[in-house]
């Protein structure tokens, strides 16, 4: 039962991606492989893609229709009504692609996360929000039962104002608030300790990686036992899973720094009920070394 919501982070397809596979194609042939949990992760390997132009329409598109209208046309595609009634003659065409992509992966749980300085001050208030609101209602539209966007900053200085961080994340949960979303944060440079206080201050939730504790000798930035002690699985909606050794992140996970058998322990006796998502380094055979890091989280707790 531990592994019904292993899944994967999209960026170990950018490899896949960047020699030509589809988005949509890959979705599908991990789904079918039993990684049904897809956080759809932002960035230029996106971005450059088919699916990626798709997206850039998507969120043009969204500056045509209230909040409660784009809430509607989501809802409409996902529970198979009519949708065309909604939506304006022009972008017929566009939800027309949408409503097939959805019909592909109806099956599946997606996310979606984005790289967002959050711990700082923002230089465009209003382009600030108007970016974390766009992102909101992708999200949305990727899964309106079940939605959830993930900010992980990789910007900002490891010293930050913890209370213009708290004042961000208020803010942002702010926006939209006739949506249904799970909002959450990843730990990133930062120790994790010091982003559940943020979050645990600010009543959202903490997408934890350890691997992001780690530096290349080996030694942790925190001690783990302290985060451990403080976190709650109630404090968590996703736990990223991927290896890392001197030479960096490896395309599998397997024997390295981080003690996977010690962190499903802490989360099964915890009753942790979220996601894992595999965040591998991205190869030419990410489904292949996917399976084969399942594998190795099943030995782990047998």
């Amino acid at each position: 039962m531990m592994f019904d919501k292993l899944g994967v982070v999209t960026n170990i397809w950018a490899k896949r991606m960047e020699d030509g596979d589809q988005f949509q194609e890959l979705a599908v042939q991990f789904g079918q492989d039993g990684f049904q949990h897809l956080e759809v992760r932002d960035g230029d390997y996106l971005r450059n893609s088919e699916f990626g132009n798709l997206i850039q329409e998507i969120e043009t598109a969204i500056g045509a229709y209230t909040a409660g209208q784009w809430k509607d046309i989501c809802q409409a595609v996902w529970n198979h009504k009519d949708w065309e009634i909604l939506v304006k003659d022009t972008h017929k065409p566009l939800f027309s692609q949408v409503n097939e992509f959805v019909k592909r992966v109806s099956d599946l749980t997606l996310s979606y996360a984005i790289s967002h300085s959050w711990l700082g001050l923002p230089s465009n208030l209003e382009a600030d929000n108007n970016q974390i609101r766009r992102a909101k209602q992708f999200a949305y539209l990727l899964c309106p039962h079940q939605a959830r966007l993930r900010l992980v900053d990789l910007e900002s200085p490891v010293e930050h104002d913890p209370e213009i961080a708290a004042a961000n994340l208020l803010r942002y949960q702010s926006l939209l608030p006739s949506y249904s979303i799970v909002f959450a944060v990843e730990n990133a440079k930062q120790p994790a300790i010091q982003i559940l206080d943020l979050i645990k201050a600010s009543s959202l939730l903490l997408t934890y990686d350890e691997a992001n504790v780690y530096q290349s000798d080996g030694t942790t930035i925190e001690n783990l036992e302290t985060f451990w002690q403080a976190v709650e699985v109630e404090d968590l909606t996703s736990v990223h899973f991927k290896q890392k050794n001197s030479q960096g992140i490896l395309n599998q996970v397997k024997d390295g720094f981080i003690d996977f058998r010690a962190i499903l322990h802490r989360l099964s006796q915890g009753g942790y009920t979220g996601d894992l998502l595999l965040e591998n380094a991205p190869s030419n055979q990410p489904l292949e070394d996917a399976i084969k890091s399942r594998e190795y989280l099943q030995r782990c707790i047998a």
